[in-house]
């Protein structure tokens, strides 16, 4: 049978989406050219350190302001624990150390250590303005679509809410940040330094950046707060791939769509190529989640898309390649009240690869290493030249040496931060923009898609309808663009067009949403002990949890030594993780897909016997004990761990 929705793509957009569309009775299958969900919102481990790979600070889970995520959480009844940050982050900007305080009066007094009486003045001016529009328009009338898809219904209603506000928030959309600032700045001292906050946010100056990001940027960071998904930021992805199989759509992974499909204007399918060869998908309605790039030119030929579009797409500016270092340090480097959160911009006068993000999330979630030490991660723009994965110069000699000296320049700036660090780190990594590539398909590594610049910005860029009446888009390179809580927007906007499109009811904010968002408290900046981390995000049965805590030992290793010698092939790797999360109902049909009641490993070996499995698991390398892999099935499947006990 045909799905009705192809999805493309699983990072946090596309399974919006399609968590969104099955929830309403749609049939959706998404291909996923990646083995595990999320895109750059996702994790990788080494020996029991959950690394986050890219998407780590969040927005939009707070009760207020801007809350896309847990708008979508609440939607699918999802329940997800997280941790609010006490502090936003922390700027060291020319060596000086600037706190962001949720209260604006706790911040103007660290700006005062940068700037004159005058200059905080007009900062303070300029705030109390975008902040009437912002509490005024933005956060007294929840939306949770792209304004380019908001029902004409629904913006007549807000329009006529507060029409003087509606107006000026309108007519910032032919301006630019700086053009704003202005208004009430005058130093330009001071707008070097917001330079610093837009280009780490959405990788523009502010005289780049539309003055109405703007408005929303400055506000919610201090109105919505920041917020970490306790267990690594592979728990997002993995609620929604839970609330997706648990409405009985699917996920088809190591699939890469490689074309569509055409039939007069419409679409009619997926040509997509994985380990099993080429597959062709068809469906009524197809989503995309993936770059512009890959897109125009790309997956819709130049031929069906002609020339002027594939042209308008591949002049489009990309956001700065981001290059990551992932490290695994010794405690006692990181000095006590420290934040979770730095922005080191050494140099206030240009962008350049001096300004690096950290990102110390085991300060706050103490479960995601071991004790005594904590996982560091650097990332911040690479302006040399990288080849493209699988070229002649992958994996070269000169690759190799590049490697090496942005991770010795990266070194060189934490130890600068952190005396001895050099001497503290027990394990890292280096993810390139080739890196990124491979496994997100960013292309050349942009992580974030086209910049959202003047000229390319909000209503400039694709919205979730196309030209083809049944393909859809989402994720950074569409009208909200930039940074987690946006690309929800999106798929959020795509799943309501395709609702529209089969009039079916659409969502929208309303009050009174049963509220599935859980948050704890994250450690205190002033050194006080770190919380309770609780397992497995409000999992309360104790078996389930038994089970979640043998899969957890998984390391989702990408070679899957485990799965060469299982008898039957199970995606073991997949299984686990999908445990892990709570996923019970994902696993089984994982299980299940791999041969009912005739599974080699279920019923060929004796439970006195070693499983092959756990002889090749990854796990032995590090420990001496592999993960229980054989238990954790046979607990999946009630009937063979009855008769495995009995034959016991």
């Amino acid at each position: 049978m045909d799905d009705e929705v192809l999805v493309i793509g699983a990072g946090l957009s596309g399974l919006t989406a399609a968590a969104l569309l099955a929830d309403r009775g749609l049939s959706v299958t998404v291909l996923e050219q990646h083995y595990q969900p999320g895109g750059s919102c996702g994790a990788f481990r080494r020996r029991d350190v959950t690394f986050d790979q890219g998407t780590a600070m969040f927005f939009g889970f707070g009760s207020r302001g801007f809350n896309p995520h847990r708008f979508v959480m609440n939607e699918l009844a999802e329940p997800i624990e997280i941790i609010k940050h006490e502090v936003l982050y922390t700027l060291r900007y020319g060596g000086v150390p600037i706190t962001f305080y949720p209260e604006l009066e706790a911040f103007y007094r660290e700006l005062a250590r940068l700037f004159a009486p005058e200059e905080v003045r007009q900062i303070r001016a300029f705030y109390e303005y975008i902040g009437r529009l912002y509490h005024g328009v933005i956060a007294a009338n929840p939306v949770c679509v792209a304004p380019s898809e908001l029902h004409p219904r629904e913006g007549l209603k807000l329009l006529l809410r507060n029409p003087l506000k509606q107006l000026q928030l309108l007519r910032l959309l032919k301006r630019s940040a700086g053009d704003l600032m202005r208004r009430f700045i005058t130093s330009e001292g001071v707008i070097r330094f917001f330079n610093k906050l837009t280009s780490t946010y959405c990788y523009t100056l502010v005289d780049e950046t539309p003055a109405i990001m703007a408005v929303t940027m400055f506000m919610d960071n201090h109105f919505g707060g920041s917020y970490y998904p306790i267990g690594s930021s592979q728990v997002l992805p993995g609620r929604l791939e839970k609330a997706l199989e648990e409405r009985g759509g699917r996920i088809l992974y190591g699939l890469q769509a490689r074309e569509l499909l055409f039939d007069d204007r419409r679409v009619t399918g997926v040509r997509a190529s994985g380990p099993a060869g080429v597959r062709t998908l068809e469906g009524a309605d197809v989503v995309y989640g993936g770059t512009i790039w890959n897109l125009y030119g790309g997956l819709v030929p130049e031929r069906v898309c002609g020339s002027e579009l594939s042209a308008w797409a591949a002049d489009l500016i990309p956001t700065y390649p981001s290059v990551v270092l992932h490290t695994l340090v010794e405690a006692w480097v990181i000095p006590q009240g420290t934040g979770p959160i730095e922005m080191l911009a050494d140099n206030p006068e240009a962008i350049d690869e001096k300004e690096i993000t950290l990102y110390m999330f085991s300060l706050a979630d103490s479960s995601i290493c071991p004790p005594g030490t904590h996982t560091v991660m650097a990332i911040g723009p690479s302006l040399r030249s990288w080849p493209k994965p699988g070229s002649a110069d992958y994996r070269s000699p000169a690759y190799e040496g590049a490697k090496r000296e942005e991770t010795e320049r990266i070194l060189a700036t934490l130890e600068r931060r952190f005396p001895g660090f050099r001497r503290a780190v027990r394990y890292h990594t280096l993810a390139t923009p080739t890196t990124i590539e491979r496994y997100t398909l960013k292309n050349g590594g942009a992580v974030a898609g086209p910049k959202q610049a003047m000229g390319q910005e909000l209503l400039h860029r694709p919205h979730a309808c196309t030209r083809w009446p049944n393909l859809f888009l989402c994720g950074e390179s569409t009208v909200m663009g930039t940074g987690s809580p946006a690309v929800t927007i999106s798929g959020i906007s795509a799943a309501n067009m395709v609702l529209r499109r089969r009039g079916l009811e659409e969502y929208s904010w309303r009050p009174g949403q049963r509220n599935m968002v859980v948050q704890r408290s994250a450690r205190h900046l002033n050194g006080e002990p770190r919380p309770h981390v609780v397992r497995a995000n409000a999992i309360s049965d104790p078996v389930q949890l038994e089970l979640h805590d043998q899969a957890a030992l998984c390391q989702w290793c990408e070679g899957q030594p485990c799965v060469l010698a299982c008898p039957a092939g199970l995606d073991i790797r997949g299984i686990l993780r999908r445990v892990e999360m709570g996923n019970l109902v994902g696993a089984q049909r994982v299980l299940a897909s791999h041969g009912g009641d005739a599974l080699p490993c279920m019923v060929c070996i004796s439970p006195a016997q070693a499983a092959p499995c756990e002889g090749r698991c990854l796990r032995l390398s590090f420990d001496s004990r592999p993960v229980p892999i054989r238990r954790v099935m046979l607990r999946l499947d009630g009937s063979r761990a009855a008769r495995a006990e009995s034959d016991g």
